[in-house]
C-alpha cells in the first residue's frame, strides 16, 4: 500500500482554508446546479432589512448602539456565507452562494464574478455529492484500465452501491480515492469528494478497492480516523494503510461522516 502512503502524506493538512477542489472536472461540481434568478435580490433585501431592523431598536437607546448592532449583524450575515453559503435571506430563499472554481462556500464567492449563487428549490445543492451514474464523463477522463486483463474484471464487476449520510447513490467501479477533496498524483484511480465544512474529513481520507463483489476500505493515516461497523455490528476504528473489508450491509465512517454499503439483497436504502 505504499502508492496510497504517499497521497496521504502529501495531503493531510486540514487548515482553514478552503478545500481545493480543483482536482475534480467542472462538468461533475456543478453538475445540475441552477443559477438564481429575481430571488437573490430578494434575499439581499432581508438582510438589509434584518440589518436596519438591528439598527433601529439599538437607536432608541442610543445612536452608537444601533451603529454597533447593524455592525454586528453585518459581520454575522458575511461571517455566515463564508462558512456555509447562506445567510438568513439565502436561506428564506432556498438560495446558496459558493465559489465558481471549487463550489464550495468561500470569501471568494463574494467576490462580484467569483460567486455562484445556485437556486436549492430548482437544482442541486453543490455541497452535496453527485451520483456517479448520473454525470456523464467524458471517455477521455474515465481512469483507464492497465491492461486488458484489468478491462476484462472491469466488464464482468457490476460495481458496489454506497450510499451517502445525505441520502445520495455513489456505484463503485474502481479503486476509488475518497476523501473531502481528493487527489490521485497517479491519474489512474476514481475519485470521490465528499463536501465536508466541519472539516472532519482529510482531502485524501481513505481508499475503497473492489474485490469481486466485496468491498474493501483502507485509511490513508487520515487526522481523524476510519471505521467499520459490520451488519449489526459497533464500529471498529481501521488501522492506517490495512485494507479492512466491508461486506453489504456494513457502515463506513469516514471523521463524523458516513457510508453504507447497499445491500443488493434488500430493496430498500441501508439504514
Amino acid at each position: 500500500m505504499h502508492a496510497f502512503s504517499s497521497v496521504a502524506e502529501q495531503h493531510r493538512d486540514d487548515g482553514t482554508s478552503v478545500a481545493d477542489r480543483s482536482a475534480v472536472p467542472h462538468a461533475i461540481l456543478l453538475h445540475d446546479v441552477r443559477p438564481a434568478g429575481a430571488r437573490r435580490a430578494a434575499a439581499t433585501a432581508v438582510d438589509l432589512l434584518v440589518a436596519a431592523a438591528a439598527f433601529g431598536l439599538g437607536f432608541l437607546l442610543h445612536p452608537v448602539v444601533g451603529g454597533v448592532l447593524a455592525a454586528v449583524v453585518a459581520l454575522v450575515v458575511v461571517a455566515d456565507r463564508v462558512r456555509t453559503g447562506r445567510s438568513l435571506g439565502l436561506r428564506l430563499t432556498r438560495l446558496r452562494t459558493v465559489d465558481r472554481a471549487s463550489a464550495m462556500p468561500s470569501a471568494r464567492a463574494l467576490v462580484p464574478g467569483r460567486g455562484l449563487t445556485a437556486d436549492l428549490a430548482r437544482g442541486r445543492d453543490p455541497l452535496l455529492v453527485v451520483p456517479a451514474s448520473s454525470v456523464p464523463v467524458p471517455a477521455e477522463q474515465a481512469p483507464a484500465p492497465a491492461d486488458p486483463w484489468m478491462a476484462q474484471e472491469t466488464a464482468r464487476t457490476p460495481g458496489v452501491v454506497v450510499v451517502t449520510d445525505e441520502g445520495a447513490t455513489v456505484t463503485v467501479l474502481g479503486t476509488t480515492i475518497v476523501g473531502r477533496s481528493p487527489v490521485d498524483p497517479t491519474g489512474t484511480h476514481y475519485l470521490l469528494g465528499i463536501p465536508d465544512i466541519g472539516r472532519s474529513i482529510s482531502r485524501s481520507h481513505a481508499v475503497l478497492e473492489l474485490d469481486g463483489p466485496l468491498l474493501w476500505v483502507t485509511d490513508l493515516g487520515s487526522a481523524n480516523g476510519s471505521a467499520v461497523a459490520l451488519p449489526g455490528q459497533q464500529f471498529s476504528p481501521l488501522t492506517p494503510h490495512v485494507r479492512t473489508p466491508a461486506p453489504a450491509g456494513s457502515r463506513i465512517a469516514l471523521g463524523t461522516r458516513t457510508l453504507h454499503v447497499a445491500d443488493p439483497t434488500r430493496p430498500e436504502a441501508p439504514q
